[in-house]
């Protein structure tokens, strides 16, 4: 059963809901202020969200329920009207904590939110007799934003994992466009080399000089495609140095044949 206005105001009095302002009560909840945005655990008093990005949001407001109410943050009817949504625990019975939630852009264009516009509510319920343990979990008296508290260790392994996923990720997609301009160099490199014969043939070249010429190009397109590679494959384990070896040996082996 959700509090009545008058209920809520009866919290404030009784030092329930802290730091409050008796004019922001509705007739079943509270219209929560904030006090700053969390992105990568940095505090910030103002944050433009993009399509999918998300932040944490600390209020002004803090709870220290009794052993017989919860507390919920609920977002209002024109956030979600903008394309928000939101995400917050169920405060349980005993829990003393300033007010924490998170929202998440799922509109298709960029939102911005500063402190001076509500974002959420709370809404108090009664719990029917007295629970016989209240809440002392990891997020007891957060005061600040403590990101994953005492849980980093427990869930540090599945943020690796989702981190080593989207790496992976990257790198498949710098293979791919690896890969895609290097066989562009192939090409380039097999119409040159036909051109430069073709045209070699018909020319007073010596044998030298056209071996000479053939060995520069091919060394010079396989500098290349080792620089593509350089570039687009962050992962220096999987770079491979063969090619960028030959070409330079191409281009001395060319140097020396010039001068010949």
């Amino acid at each position: 059963m959700y509090l009545s206005d008058t209920k809520i105001q009866e919290l404030i009095d009784n030092k329930v809901l802290l730091n409050a302002d008796a004019s922001n009560i509705g007739q079943v909840t509270y219209d929560l202020r904030t006090d700053g945005f969390y992105i990568n655990e940095s505090k910030q008093f103002e944050v433009e969200l993009g399509p999918g990005d998300s932040t944490f949001v600390s209020c002004v407001e803090c709870v220290a329920l009794p052993n017989n109410l919860t507390a919920s943050v609920l977002l209002r009817n024109s956030r979600i009207r903008q394309g928000l949504s939101l995400d917050a625990p169920l405060y349980f019975p005993g829990h003393g904590t300033r007010l924490f939630y998170r929202v998440t852009n799922v509109s298709g264009s960029t939102i911005t939110l500063d402190k001076s516009k509500g974002i959420a509510q709370v809404a108090f319920q009664h719990v029917e007799g007295t629970v016989a343990h209240p809440y002392h979990g990891a997020f007891s008296d957060e005061l600040n934003f403590n990101g994953l508290a005492d849980y980093s260790d427990v869930y540090a392994g599945e943020l690796k994992k989702v981190e080593d996923k989207k790496e992976e990720v990257a790198n498949i997609e710098s293979r791919i466009y690896g890969n895609v301009l290097a066989l562009f160099a192939v090409f380039a490199a097999i119409f040159t080399l036909v051109n430069v014969n073709a045209g070699g043939i018909s020319s007073d070249i010596s044998t030298v000089r056209f071996v000479a010429l053939d060995l520069l190009i091919i060394g010079g397109f396989l500098v290349l495609a080792s620089a593509i590679e350089a570039f687009l494959i962050k992962d220096k384990k999987k770079k491979a140095r063969l090619p960028l070896g030959i070409g330079v040996t191409c281009i001395v082996f060319a140097v020396v044949l010039a001068f010949l």
